[in-house]
């Protein structure tokens, strides 16, 4: 991954660490719509069906297919 940290401290994801950001964010967000938090565009659940193929009906069925899938990238460990 393309993390830097600045001389003021400040992280820079670049390269693929951009991609790799957009995608624990998403984890995050579909973890809140598990526990009720509804957002104003498409759904995380809605993103992360289109970008993995994945299935499920539920934020709360998806995250731990979701997780997985992370894990067969090597995003997660």
């Amino acid at each position: 991954m393309a993390i830097e940290v600045t001389e003021t401290g400040a992280i820079v994801a670049t390269g693929e660490g951009i991609k790799v950001f957009q995608l624990l964010a998403l984890k995050g967000a579909l973890k809140m719509e598990a526990i009720g938090m509804k957002r104003r565009c498409n759904s995380a659940l809605s993103i992360v069906k289109s970008m993995t193929g994945l299935k499920a009906r539920t934020a709360e069925d998806m995250v731990p297919k979701y997780e997985e899938w992370l894990r067969a990238q090597g995003i997660l460990q």
